[in-house]
């Protein structure tokens, strides 16, 4: 014998009881453990945006330092110099990138690059004394010099019609 209950009786027939234990509290540790992106980064991000839009927006900019800028460079102290370089690397690093004529191999390069730069930015943020600050900033640019490197190198290759990821296969 078969009796048809309609759906709404049967709903309203199920008990109306809450779950034996809340979840906000677990929910709320899970949000505490996620770090928040430190400003410094925000800031980095930031500017890395404005710089590409304004390259974006102004192809034809061109650069002149006047000669009191050059003067003032060449008085700075070494460590001003490097987080100059650095500066300017990181600029040109992040302007050289083009994920639209890049290969996997080079955007997991790129990537990889960006996270030694967030490594020795971690430590550079720990304010270490003048020396270890000096080989950290000389790190820096190093691996900003591998990148701008690789992607200028890739976009050689690829105004040829080539593949960098074909051109290092065959060398190995």
């Amino acid at each position: 014998m078969n009796s048809s209950i309609s759906i709404s009786n049967a709903l309203q027939a199920l008990p109306l009881e809450a779950p034996c234990e809340s979840l906000w509290p677990a929910l709320q540790a899970q949000m505490l453990k996620k770090s928040a992106w430190p400003i410094w980064a925000i800031a980095s991000a930031a500017s890395v945006a404005l710089v590409l839009l304004s390259l974006a927006f102004s192809p034809n900019l061109t650069w002149s330092i006047p000669a009191s800028v050059s003067q003032q460079q060449t008085q700075q102290n070494p460590l001003e110099q490097l987080i100059q370089q650095s500066t300017q690397l990181e600029n040109s690093f992040y302007a050289q990138q083009d994920d639209s004529i890049s290969s996997a191999t080079v955007i997991a390069v790129n990537l990889a690059i960006e996270d030694q730069l967030n490594a020795i930015d971690n430590q550079l943020s720990t304010q270490p004394d003048r020396a270890n600050s000096t080989n950290l900033w000389q790190q820096r640019i190093s691996v900003l010099s591998q990148g701008l490197s690789l992607n200028k190198t890739n976009a050689q290759f690829n105004a040829n019609g080539q593949n960098l990821d074909l051109a290092l296969a065959s060398i190995n």
